[in-house]
């Protein structure tokens, strides 16, 4: 009878920041281990979109819907979440502190935002966003790229550059390579990729990018190695390498 009259103690929480693909993961899979856990995650927006399947899109067989997943997947695992930003954490007192709800606890944190661009790296980029959108973060920049690819003309060069490595998502900008000469293949045949790599090579699985390209878009791609961009000029859009100028009709930079 007296174990019966004491309180129970409280779940254990568990509290996430970040609603990707680490942060996703983390949640369902503490709550199947420990269905015990209180799982709390927070994230800004109120449904996932997939970076790594946009390139589709660029390539004309996904559209942004079929990239899109809401949490309610998440909820039915008995996961809470909360839409909201978490700016900032204490760790002493073990609370987060939200743009727009009270104060969270929490007994253990994972903090999973994902990364963010160093838009420094590369001179006059950050005014020429608009014109020239990176799209490595799936959403308007996608759409934005999609529709500069379909209004190029046929015959027009779609240039994409490379940073040095490590970056993230390795094979990601010749992974894009191959979906935009896909589109490119079918509705501007004419048309031409070129590749600016700051690297002296392709840095993930080169060999099999290099014999695609040769075998399925043959003279559609051209490939320059130790081509670091260094600066771009959204007006003409152009970029400049420590080597040379290059105007085209649609530039989009890997940061």
């Amino acid at each position: 009878l007296a174990g019966c009259a004491t309180p129970a103690a409280s779940k254990a929480r568990v509290a996430i920041v970040g609603g990707g693909y680490g942060g996703a993961n983390a949640a369902k899979y503490l709550r199947l281990w420990d269905p015990g856990l209180d799982v709390v995650m927070i994230e800004r927006a109120d449904s996932f979109v997939s970076c790594p399947l946009s390139n589709l899109v660029l390539g004309g067989s996904r559209t942004m819907a079929d990239l899109r997943r809401g949490y309610d997947g998440l909820r039915r695992h008995g996961v809470t979440v909360i839409v909201d930003e978490v700016t900032g954490v204490d760790p002493a007192k073990k609370t987060l502190t939200l743009a727009r709800g009270k104060p969270i606890a929490y007994d253990r944190l994972i903090v999973s935002p994902g990364v963010d661009f160093n838009f420094g790296e590369i001179e006059g980029y950050p005014a020429a966003q608009e014109r020239m959108p990176h799209a490595w973060k799936a959403g308007r920049q996608t759409i934005a790229l999609r529709r500069q690819l379909e209004g190029m003309p046929d015959g027009g060069v779609y240039l994409i550059s490379i940073p040095l490595a490590p970056y993230r998502c390795p094979p990601g900008p010749y992974e894009r390579i191959s979906q935009v000469a896909h589109y490119f293949k079918r509705a501007k045949p004419r048309a031409k990729v070129l590749v600016l790599d700051a690297n002296p090579d392709v840095t993930s699985k080169g060999p099999l990018f290099k014999r695609a390209w040769q075998d399925l878009y043959p003279g559609m791609i051209e490939y320059r190695g130790n081509a670091k961009v260094v600066a771009v000029y959204a007006k003409a859009m152009a970029v400049r390498t420590a080597f040379a100028a290059e105007e085209t009709e649609v530039v989009n930079t890997f940061l």
